[in-house]
């Protein structure tokens, strides 16, 4: 009965429509947050893999992995840079998969002379593939009035069993860059430009919505020891939104010009959805996050509070390190 729950509220949820795939740690995994946000670090290039399962305890998991790298080439002007992501979600019974493939770029303008205020914008755009396996589920047409018979035909005619859209993506960027350990960067993205057709029956208005986001987030130096890292974030894509907000301190063990060593922990909330807890470590050039969502959606009944798992691990590389300042390669960690 649980499950019957949790499908019949999913189902619900996406009214017939579809929506984007995201992680909880939106920071660790830059160019599904923001095109904007290619580039924004303090090396020459950067390598983020995400990896996402929930719903584990009421069906097939959900699973979603993405791997992109980005970073400033030599033959372009030190303002641009270049990404490129891939990223494959699997969902529920009937395997409905999302595989996309993006590449983008952004130009940098500084505000100001001495580089305290800084506008970025960016483009990403690609294609993406939405397939369906219907060989797991179960269709009225199939019950012969006595039981369930699978040899009966269920009765669908789906014109296609997977389809290929282009896409676009934009996003904007301000940053406050006051000192090495204390920046504040606020964006605006929207997604899903094109709007394309999701329909496996090839009907007419069955589209990707635009998704529209809002974002803010800072590192903020308590002291020599302690950095505060808040965040939010508001998306609303058709008829649905989200908020996310919350805050992560980071404790800085070894900041060396050889060596540096970090540990931070945090909590955020998607307001009427889960809690979400998150740690992770910093070895110099080296970060990793672990969260897990709690759910207390109307959904808790099926879930019995669990959400899912994710981990996040980002590389970045280029630069010799004794030519880096290390407080400012490290700050803020959430890019």
């Amino acid at each position: 009965m649980k499950k019957v729950i949790l499908i019949l509220s999913l189902l619900s949820m996406l009214d017939a429509g579809a929506q984007d795939i995201h992680f909880s740690q939106y920071f660790f995994s830059p160019q599904t947050w923001s095109p904007a946000e290619i580039g924004n670090f303090d090396a020459q290039y950067r390598i983020n893999a995400n990896q996402r399962t929930q719903w584990r305890e009421v069906s097939r998991p959900y699973t979603t992995f993405a791997v992109m790298g980005d970073g400033r080439l030599g033959f372009a002007p030190k303002e641009m840079a270049f990404g490129i992501s891939l990223s494959n979600d699997n969902s529920g019974d009937s395997r409905f998969n999302t595989f996309s493939f993006l590449a983008g770029s952004t130009y940098k303008y500084q505000l100001t002379e001495d580089g305290k205020h800084s506008l970025t914008g960016g483009l990403q755009t690609g294609v993406s593939q939405i397939k369906i396996n219907t060989d797991d589920l179960t269709f009225n047409n199939q019950y012969n009035g006595v039981a369930f018979d699978p040899n009966r035909s269920n009765g669908e005619n789906l014109a296609r069993m997977n389809r290929w859209y282009f896409n676009l993506n934009f996003g904007a960027l301000y940053k406050f860059q006051l000192a090495p350990r204390k920046t504040i960067d606020l964006g605006i993205a929207g997604h899903n430009l094109t709007q394309p057709k999701q329909s496996f029956y090839n009907e007419t208005g069955v589209n990707l919505p635009a998704r529209l986001s809002l974002y803010g987030q800072s590192t903020w130096m308590i002291n020599d020891r302690f950095d505060a890292l808040p965040s939010i974030r508001w998306m609303q894509q058709s008829s649905f939104s989200e908020v996310v907000l919350g805050s992560a301190v980071r404790y800085i063990l070894m900041n060396e010009r050889s060596l540096y060593r970090a540990v931070f922990a945090g909590y955020y909330g998607r307001i009427g959805d889960s809690g979400i807890g998150l740690v992770g470590f910093e070895i110099d050039a080296w970060r990793f996050g672990l969260s897990y969502d709690i759910n207390v959606s109307q959904l808790e009944v099926a879930s019995r509070n669990r959400g899912g798992f994710e981990f996040s691990l980002q590389y970045l590389f280029g630069n010799p390190r004794e030519k880096l300042d290390l407080p400012s390669k490290y700050c803020p960690v959430f890019l």
